[in-house]
């Protein structure tokens, strides 16, 4: 019985603040990752909200030319909301403005980064450290806004410091209309499972006068039965799909389905090509688009026969049009009807989003280099 509610709760409406979601399944702003194609594709897989990757409220309040083109957005994102960290409530509140004025649906805090660029600013996660000035973040963004605005966070800043608890009472007591708790502390890699439990702490501590905050868990949602465990265990509203949903936009088909089916080949090849086709159109045919549609190539191409030896080539394929034909040959070794198999990620052998974020650190700057980061999986 309990397991047939889960099943469909993730398809029911959810409401944040005056805004009304379709569903309970939400993909996270992914620095590098979350542009116009991307969010188009998981939003057709049913996502139930998405948001611009996250901004530097520094770089937003300079009007840099290259954070205004990461804000743009697609005719058809009917709904579409938008992630930002910063050094001071200030700077924050004032980003928030602007965004507000131009019409993103809901305004994200991100105090959950963990990109060493972003924390030596003192921003992201590292403002777990100072639970007044989140706290007084969240106060400043709501006085500057009536869209809702929400905060996505970590257990702590290390194991020893961990105080989800005050904070997740904090920034709901300060207005926040939505709070996500990802299931790890700053210092903690992937390799360590996500802590259920401590995401529930946080939700525990919700200000009790304040109970229609939104409560989404993040952390190692990957298909139903992650998710699922994740709603039971947690004791949460939604969830946030973060690497998820790389190169595997069913992930949402599979949480508002109940189930754990995979995609035929015939079924992937169409997405996968729909989405070179937006984002093509969005970037254009030049080998810049092309670079930056080799790390969803690369998340694509796992979980059928071959998937190895074609990502090698891929890698190293110099246009679009040679990436389609690539895929067609590839296509052509399997039979027709193959299921591609559970174990899509690409971390055994190449994972890009890993080596965007923690190995290379990536941080997404503004034009002087002051980085806005990564969001935090």
């Amino acid at each position: 019985m309990a397991l047939a509610r889960l099943v469909t709760m993730f398809d029911k409406p959810l409401q944040i603040g005056n805004l009304t979601l379709a569903n309970r399944a939400v993909l996270a702003p992914l620095a590098g990752v979350s542009d116009v194609p991307f969010r188009r594709i998981c939003q057709e897989a049913g996502a139930g909200l998405t948001y611009v990757e996250m901004l530097s409220a520094v770089a937003v309040n300079r009007r840099s030319d290259r954070t205004l083109k990461m804000m743009a957005r697609h005719a058809s994102e009917e709904i579409l909301g938008i992630q930002v960290t910063g050094p001071d409530p200030a700077s924050v509140a004032e980003s928030t403005k602007l965004f507000d004025e131009m019409g993103f649906e809901t305004i994200d805090l991100n105090m959950g980064c963990p990109v060493r660029k972003v924390v030596g600013k003192g921003w992201g996660s590292a403002i777990l450290c100072d639970p007044q000035k989140a706290e007084d973040m969240v106060k400043a963004c709501k006085d500057a806004t009536d869209r809702p605005v929400t905060a996505k966070i970590r257990l702590g800043f290390t194991r020893n410091t961990l105080n989800v608890d005050e904070i997740s009472e904090r920034l709901t007591r300060a207005g926040a209309d939505m709070l996500t708790i990802h299931g790890r502390c700053r210092s903690e890699s992937y390799s360590r499972p996500v802590d259920r439990a401590g995401v529930k702490l946080g939700f525990d501590h919700v200000d009790p006068t304040r109970p229609h905050v939104v409560k989404l868990g993040n952390g190692d949602v990957m298909d139903f039965d992650s998710g699922a465990a994740m709603m039971r265990e947690a004791e949460c509203d939604g969830v946030m799909v973060s690497r998820g949903a790389l190169g595997n936009p069913w992930v949402f088909r599979q949480l508002l389905g109940g189930h754990n089916i995979h995609p035929t080949v015939e079924e992937w090849f169409e997405v996968l090509l729909r989405h070179l086709d937006y984002h093509e159109a969005h970037y254009g045919s030049g080998h810049g688009g092309t670079v930056r549609f080799r790390k969803h190539v690369l998340w694509y191409t796992t979980g059928f026969p071959g998937s190895r030896a074609m990502r090698s080539v891929l890698s190293t394929t110099p246009t679009l049009a040679e990436v389609r034909e690539r895929l067609k040959d590839y296509v052509a070794t399997i039979p027709p009807g193959t299921v591609r198999h559970g174990d899509t990620k690409v971390a055994t052998d190449h994972d890009p989003k890993y080596d965007m974020d923690r190995k290379l650190d990536r941080g997404v700057g503004d034009d002087d280099g002051s980085p806005a980061g990564s969001s935090d999986q």
